[in-house]
């Protein structure tokens, strides 16, 4: 088993070197409005009521981060679903320093919708997680009637969140520091991978890119840093990690379901290697890249399927922000992404061995002004473009199914306004448009009658707050 032996190479690691710094130098810089490991809380009144009253201590701190939306998601209008109003997350983090050495950080988050659920499919309509086709009619797997048909794929859900958990389980990690400057951090963690969603300008799931939904990762692991300051700065001059972890937190986006099992289950036979590194020359440029190797599922011989099965899951990324202005940004991001079932499980399956190449890029330009010393308004805009390819599209063209083929691409362009009220509240408007080419294997439009394989409106718009505690 990989976790025990995850778990002993931290241990004999950290007490030979005796552990690592603060929080901040775990993966990617504080975004805005998200949460900061190294920002004081106002101090509370120890006589004002029961409980403990925390002194100005950095031994333990808390913050709140609560995002929630109103809007419309065409891509569910099909059982009159499009208009929600619903909490993204409720982040309570609870962060702080044991020692000159020692530091910890435990986000908690009740809500959690991001992974697909069985469906029961609808008549006229395929769905991609309906186990009796995934699996056959002879499967024990239930559907779930009640969010399968709506928490279908990255395509068609209702989550306004982007990053998988373990249940509740947002980050749990302690962090040791062995040398000045170098880290070394053990347990739940968002993985350095691009930009974080928020901190690229994207509000929710709604209006955020591909790209970074994908590289949106949290995972079980163990990270080795390395950052170096850049003076009168918050980035780094330059920062590089390395990190083993279990990998399989992102299979549903290459439609492995594996028995629709816990996302947060690891299933994959062996660790999933990621290098990271990110360079700051000078303020107006933030240069950073990754490198992942690894794979998700694992080749199950009693239960052939090839929707459960091991797959690649490869991922070169290269991101740049240039600020030409103390007021604007450009954000450009570029992703190469390897799927599709490994050669033993193609071998098995009576599939292709061919790796699935998935390419696509994304860019962002934002604007804002301080209309008083607390009150800021801002703009931006998004567009991306990234090839539609993966298992599932794979399968059907291999088939010759449900008018699929390959070599199409996916395109959104979102434009956003929004309105930052201090440092802790941002209200924000959304509206994205999508051209996706198969929007009937999500369970969009229909694949009989006279609509069949028609194309289906799957634009989105919606207002979104923001608010953090500190």
């Amino acid at each position: 088993m990989r976790v025990p032996r995850l778990v002993a190479w931290a241990t004999t690691a950290s007490v030979v070197m005796c552990g690592v710094s603060s929080a901040s130098a775990q993966t990617l810089s504080p975004s805005p409005l998200s949460p900061d490991p190294t920002t004081s809380v106002a101090t509370t009144d120890s006589a004002s009521g029961p409980g403990i009253a925390l002194p100005d201590s950095k031994r333990l701190r808390f913050t709140i981060d609560f995002m929630a939306g109103y809007g419309e998601d065409m891509a569910n209008a099909v059982l009159g679903f499009e208009r929600q109003g619903r909490v993204g997350y409720v982040i309570l983090t609870a962060f702080g320093e044991l020692n000159s050495r020692v530091s910890y950080r435990l986000a908690v988050n009740p809500v959690n919708e991001t992974q697909p659920l069985p469906s029961c499919g609808a008549t006229g309509y395929f769905y991609p997680n309906d186990p009796t086709f995934l699996y056959g009619a002879s499967t024990t797997i239930s559907c779930d009637p009640a969010y399968g048909n709506r928490r279908v794929d990255p395509y068609r859900g209702i989550a306004l969140d982007v990053v998988q958990q373990q249940g509740p389980i947002r980050e749990a990690w302690v962090q040791f520091r062995l040398v000045p400057n170098a880290s070394l951090t053990l347990g739940q963690m968002r993985l350095p991978i691009g930009f974080d969603w928020q901190e690229a300008g994207s509000f929710t799931a709604k209006d955020a890119p591909e790209i970074q939904r994908i590289d949106s990762q949290s995972n079980f692991g163990l990270m080795l840093s390395y950052a170096h300051p850049a003076e009168g700065r918050p980035e780094p001059l330059f920062a590089g990690s390395v990190t083993a972890n279990m990998g399989d937190s992102n299979r549903f986006w290459d439609y492995d379901y594996y028995y629709f099992e816990d996302g947060s289950l690891d299933t994959n036979s062996q660790l999933t290697l990621l290098v990271s590194a990110r360079t700051s020359p000078f303020k107006m440029l933030d240069l950073r890249t990754s490198y992942q190797y690894g794979d998700t599922g694992s080749k199950v011989e009693r239960l052939p399927s090839y929707w459960a099965s091991k797959r690649n899951d490869d991922a070169l990324t290269f991101s740049a922000e240039v600020r030409p202005t103390s007021f604007s940004r450009i954000i450009y991001e570029h992703a190469s992404y390897l799927w599709g079932p490994r050669p033993s499980s193609a071998v098995m399956l009576d599939v292709s061995p061919d790796p699935i190449h998935k390419r696509g890029f994304d860019t962002t330009a934002e604007a804002w002004w301080p209309v008083t010393s607390s009150i800021r308004i801002g703009a931006s805009g998004t567009y991306e473009r990234i090839d539609r390819a993966d298992s599932l599209i794979r399968w059907l063209a291999s088939q010759q199914l449900d008018d699929v083929t390959m070599g199409q691409h996916d395109r959104m362009m979102a434009t956003r306004a929004y309105v930052d009220f201090g440092s802790g509240i941002r209200l924000g408007f959304y509206k994205t448009r999508d051209w996706n080419p198969f929007p009937w294997v999500s369970g969009i439009s229909p694949v009989t009658g006279p609509h069949a394989f028609s194309g289906a409106n799957t634009n989105k718009w919606g207002v979104m707050l923001r608010m953090q505690v500190r």
